[in-house]
């Protein structure tokens, strides 16, 4: 009888050890799989937040460098298509190679453009179709009745100007763009008026 109450007793014994082994071990088991994947969680989230905080930032970087970049693109090829219509009408040798040094130098500036955007695996945007229409019937219509060297001059002047004011406008914004693109703009703008006071001497 003895004998007997002691073996329940030793498996009574040996069963609560088991249950509080077992319960140890799943005590155990949540913690772990409670603690390790929240802090790899965190560690993930704080990675991802990281990376898409400097994704984003790389982001908006890139395509303000872009914009900016399409900006003088636009500029620059309004310039060309404009020359390109008015050297047609163009006389006087002198003016006719003053024009056609612009031209090049537009040109130059478009190269610079190109190769900002080659950095940048992009492609400039294309200049619509209806705005070379809308300039090339410009031309023609304000050169209709004088072809002098003055108003060719002014329309050129015209022109250039409005070119200047949106690079202005575009440095005064002090925007986070890279130097190299600051300096391209700077330099364009400073074309821009170096010809406005080339074309003044035609007035």
């Amino acid at each position: 009888m003895d004998k007997d109450k002691n073996l329940k007793n030793e498996n009574k014994d040996s069963n609560m050890d088991a249950q509080s082994l077992q319960e140890q071990g799943y005590k155990v088991n949540t913690s772990n799989s409670d603690s390790k994947p929240q802090s790899n969680a965190e560690h993930t989230n704080s990675k991802s937040t990281n990376e898409s905080s400097n994704s984003t930032s790389d982001s908006n970087s890139f395509q303000l460098d872009l914009a900016v970049l399409n900006e003088i693109s636009k500029i620059a090829k309004m310039g060309m298509d404009s020359i390109s219509y008015l050297s047609a009408k163009v006389t006087d040798k002198e003016m006719r190679k003053q024009l056609v040094a612009m031209y090049s130098q537009y040109g130059n500036t478009q190269s610079q453009i190109n190769q900002h955007f080659e950095k940048y695996g992009e492609i400039p945007d294309s200049t619509p179709f209806r705005d070379k229409m809308m300039s090339f019937a410009g031309v023609q219509f304000n050169t209709l009745k004088d072809r002098s060297n003055s108003h060719i001059a002014e329309i050129m002047i015209q022109g250039t100007l409005m070119g200047v004011i949106q690079c202005q406008r575009i440095l005064n914004c002090d925007l986070d763009i890279q130097k190299s693109t600051t300096e391209l703009l700077k330099n364009f703008n400073k074309f821009q008026r170096d010809n406005i006071d080339k074309l003044n001497a035609y007035l």
